[in-house]
């Protein structure tokens, strides 16, 4: 009876123990994939809370957030607009987007720059103007690398100034070509517009000097001054020799 009692006894004692372990597992892992995540988020929640509550919005009703929103597009739409009409006052060409979008080749090309050569210098000759670098600073050759559309905005932009020198009735025409164009980026990294500098060298006099200075800001033919010196002449008939890279801009 009495080794029969002693391990019943034994027996209940282990059935405790295992009760005991088993109750603090269950304790230890209520408490970690229970209590603490529930901790942590009413932390983050308390957070998030006192955020929001000093939030200079949390005092307003759904209309007057709305009112908000309905200002600030409106502002928006106000800044962009203000941006495009800026866009196409300082853009030197009338026809930007389909300069910027039009896809040419190397015939396209060759074609073009052949014509305009010829153009310019029939329109020299008319107005006795004397047109020095007829090739107009551009190769025909294209190496394989090269952007067969830079070269062509390129040819536009000299093309551009060349003619506005021809109408302000500069003497000579010395020296003319065009520089590797510059992208400009915002803050995100989008190209907002490109520009496209030409240098180049004349001999004109004060009078006419001034006037062709003043067309480069009108309205469909403005570039922006990058580089100017002017000087005298190397005659007595050229009263002064400008040199200036100028910048033609395109915008996206």
């Amino acid at each position: 009876m009495k080794k029969a009692a002693l391990r019943f006894l034994k027996t209940e004692r282990m059935q405790v123990v295992f009760i005991l372990l088993f109750v603090l597992v269950s304790l230890f892992l209520t408490v970690y994939f229970v209590v603490l995540p529930q901790h942590e988020l009413y932390e983050n929640n308390r957070m998030v809370r006192e955020q929001l509550e000093g939030s200079r919005y949390a005092s307003l009703s759904i209309t007057n957030m709305q009112r908000i929103a309905d200002h600030e597009l409106a502002n928006l739409r106000t800044l962009s607009n203000e941006w495009s009409r800026i866009a196409e006052r300082l853009a030197a060409f009338p026809n930007q987007t389909a300069l910027r979008n039009t896809e040419v080749n190397r015939i396209d090309y060759k074609v073009q720059l052949y014509e305009i050569r010829q153009r310019l210098q029939t329109k020299s000759d008319e107005l006795k103007i004397q047109l020095i670098p007829t090739e107009l600073g551009l190769d025909e050759a294209l190496a394989s690398g090269d952007a067969i559309r830079v070269r062509m905005l390129q040819l536009k932009a000299v093309e551009k100034l060349a003619d506005l020198m021809l109408d302000r009735q500069i003497q000579r025409l010395v020296e003319i070509y065009p520089l590797p164009p510059v992208e400009h980026m915002d803050k995100k990294g989008r190209r907002v517009f490109e520009e496209y500098p030409v240098r180049f060298e004349c001999d004109v006099d004060f009078e006419h000097v001034f006037t062709f200075f003043q067309s480069i800001f009108e309205e469909n033919q403005v570039f922006a001054l990058r580089n100017l010196r002017i000087e005298s002449g190397p005659t007595f008939d050229s009263k002064l020799r400008a040199k200036a890279i100028l910048s033609a801009l395109l915008f996206e």
